[in-house]
């Protein structure tokens, strides 16, 4: 039995791969999907249960009030559609489960349901549906709006999307392709759906059968309390967020009472976490390493500030570096704000902070603290996150993986065909 599950969150989304960073692969043409194929096979060899493609829908223009910083740099644009690169990644792979992102609060739900069914057809049972609700002004007005909804209406909105599209997903009986001489769709075993709710109304069914999962297996991030309580009601995996062992700890407990507090069995409701692993050669090099932290945010503090203005809704450009920021509110991402509310802490340190919990180390030293960390945690698996170099996909494949896995941390073979299956094994 294996201790946890193994995801890749493709944080970055399906851009520039590491643009200017060190071991950038300068020989994949970002505007072809093939460092995301031979990225995906790479993850299936270490057995990864899914990679999750992030998405955002707009060029940012928070930091400095202009699209120029994100532009110049390369930060969060371009990006393309996670939808239609995610059949590129399935026909490379044969187990590999795959999350697209799509937003529940832009699209139809309608779309959605039929889009991530015929997905679900074509990869024999494969796809996830990344759940999120966005959080810009840029996005909103992309489609159509003067700015983004409030943040917890947001969720509201959410709940009653997901609520809708699983009566679509349902609206077809397993059996009601009959496909004989005489009938191909049993009409007995096809219902409209009737939907009608506060925000959202549809008619159904879909135009597409039952997929091979039923529906895609939901996940979702949440880091305030309501983003939390969505998770808890609604996702089958849960892409957690923690900069300490305390914090992982807290979360699951939140998660899990939000789940049970909807009638929901808690061990269905998994519960990963985000980590970037640095693999050193030696103990020595991790030591040195972490020495440097400070030093290599500091080159990157321009982008960390347009990461969170974007995120956030706020632009860092007009604050001062060296004074504190204090407690501020936004419609954005709230869960990056709370650092900020120490006042003797500025800025400044907050961008070049290294991380409470700095997982940097020899393969056999990451291991052993992944392992001991979740089993303290009590969570259900790791998602590594970052862009997809082959540099860094050959640290993680050829040497993490097999370190968790001499220990029996992680699997060593997929047990099923299905995701859902292989995500609920263990």
């Amino acid at each position: 039995m294996c201790a946890f599950h193994l995801g890749w969150f493709l944080g970055p989304g399906i851009t520039v791969q590491g643009w200017n960073t060190p071991n950038f692969a300068k020989s994949y043409d970002w505007t072809k999907p093939d460092i995301f194929r031979d990225g995906a096979r790479r993850l299936e060899q270490a057995f990864f249960d899914f990679l999750i493609l992030e998405d955002t829908s707009a060029i940012p223009y928070t930091y400095g009030g202009n699209m120029d910083f994100y532009l110049r740099h390369a930060a969060m644009t371009p990006k393309f559609d996670p939808v239609i690169v995610t059949p590129y990644i399935l026909e490379a792979t044969k187990k590999l489960g795959v999350a697209t992102t799509m937003t529940s609060t832009f699209y139809p739900p309608w779309i959605l349901a039929r889009s991530m069914a015929t997905l679900d057809h074509y990869s024999n049972g494969r796809m996830a549906w990344n759940i999120v609700t966005a959080t810009s002004d840029a996005a909103a007005q992309n489609f159509g709006y003067d700015k983004q909804f409030e943040h917890d209406k947001r969720y509201d909105m959410a709940d009653e999307f997901v609520d809708l599209v699983k009566q679509l997903w349902g609206a077809w009986e397993p059996d009601a392709v009959v496909n004989n001489d005489e009938t191909f769709i049993d009409p007995s075993k096809v219902r409209t759906v009737n939907f009608e709710g506060e925000y959202y109304k549809s008619r159904g069914p879909l135009n597409v059968p039952r997929s091979p999962q039923g529906c895609p297996l939901l996940i979702a991030p949440g880091g305030s309390p309501r983003g939390r309580k969505f998770s808890g009601r609604n996702a089958e995996v849960v892409l957690g967020s923690a900069e300490n062992i305390e914090e992982m700890k807290q979360y699951c407990i939140d998660v899990r009472s939000y789940a049970v507090s909807f009638g929901r069995d808690p061990t269905k409701v998994k519960l990963m976490f985000a980590v970037a692993p640095v693999i050193t050669k030696s103990r020595q090099e991790a030591d040195e390493y972490k020495q440097n932290y400070p030093k290599m945010l500091e080159k990157r503090m321009q982008h960390a500030l347009a990461s969170m203005s974007f995120l956030s809704g706020i632009d860092f450009s007009k604050f001062d570096l060296d004074a504190p920021v204090g407690e501020i509110k936004t419609n954005g991402m709230q869960t990056i704000l709370g650092k900020f509310k120490d006042p003797a802490v500025t800025l400044r340190q907050i961008v070049t902070s290294p991380p409470r919990w700095p997982i940097v180390g020899t393969p056999e030293d990451v291991a052993a603290e992944l392992i001991e960390a979740m089993a303290e945690v009590g969570g259900d698996g790791y998602l590594i996150t970052g862009h997809l170099k082959p540099s860094y996909l050959s640290q993680i494949v050829d040497e993490l993986v097999p370190a968790l896995q001499k220990r029996g941390a992680t699997r060593t073979e997929y047990s099923h065909d299905m995701l859902r299956d292989n995500v609920m094994a263990f």
